[in-house]
């Protein structure tokens, strides 16, 4: 398993994608908290909501507040 929560926004964009493509050619289940637009390929979720994204494998599952203070599961 490889977890990361807000650090891929301090990595420059092309290496960003590098590591995008180097973790989806693992066989490894990937969670990622980050926020809007940081994952390459993944879609940001409306501004007004104001949060993180959590993803496995690239997937978007929920939205957080960036500290853990909520959880929003998405269907």
């Amino acid at each position: 398993m490889i977890y990361h929560s807000a650090v891929l926004a301090y990595v420059p964009p092309p290496q960003r994608e590098q590591f995008a493509r180097a973790v989806r050619a693992l066989d490894a289940v990937w969670i990622s908290n980050e926020g809007p637009e940081v994952v390459p390929g993944v879609p940001a979720p409306p501004p007004e909501t104001r949060s993180f994204v959590l993803m496995q494998d690239g997937r978007t599952i929920g939205l957080t507040e960036g500290h853990g203070t909520w959880l929003q599961w998405l269907a």
